[in-house]
């Protein structure tokens, strides 16, 4: 068995075998599937975007997401979640100011990129994301947000930009969701 379908069988199995019945057990396996699927993608070329990757995921385990107008699909994906602050491995994490959006030159632009949460650790996450080299994973820790030894760049440092311009996962969070038919 491969290491990416060793990661995925443990996934789901996890998830599926440790879930008591009923609606706690659908969420848990809601997850499990929207997680597996994103797995399926981990070091490959990703077509779509960031949101467009976490629909996809979510899609794939039976969710159909009512996204509601915004800037773009990550505000419309972090409108359509619900917040919270105790994420499980399925749940969104939303950043802030990834790219210029508005083109301004200002680090104004909220809910800019989007990942899927793989793993916590307490502070600790890994997620996996679409980054300009497809899907990976992304370390981040929230009790470091600062620290390179723990986040990884959402972002690359343009030459043109003040080596203090803000990059790495903990510095650019914005927060946590899950949707409602996951079972929050």
């Amino acid at each position: 068995m491969t290491g990416r379908r060793a990661a995925l069988a443990a996934v789901l199995a996890g998830a599926l075998a440790a879930a008591p019945p009923g609606r706690a057990a659908d969420a848990r396996g809601l997850r499990a599937l929207a997680l597996a699927e994103a797995l399926r993608h981990l070091g490959r070329p990703y077509r779509d975007d960031c949101s467009g990757f976490v629909i996809a995921a979510w899609r794939a385990a039976g969710v159909s997401l009512r996204l509601r107008p915004a800037r773009s699909r990550t505000e419309s994906l972090q409108r359509a979640s619900r917040r919270t602050e105790t994420p499980r491995p399925g749940d969104l994490a939303f950043f802030h100011h990834t790219y210029d959006r508005d083109r301004d030159g200002l680090a104004n632009d909220l809910f800019t990129h989007v990942a899927l949460v793989e793993a916590v650790d307490g502070a600790r996450l890994t997620l996996l994301h679409r980054s300009s080299r497809g899907i990976e994973r992304l370390r981040m820790d929230l009790a470091r947000p600062s620290d390179p030894g723990a986040n990884d760049p959402v972002r690359a440092l343009r030459r043109s930009e003040d080596a203090r311009i803000r990059v790495l996962a903990g510095e650019l969070f914005a927060g946590f969701g899950a949707f409602p038919e996951a079972g929050r």
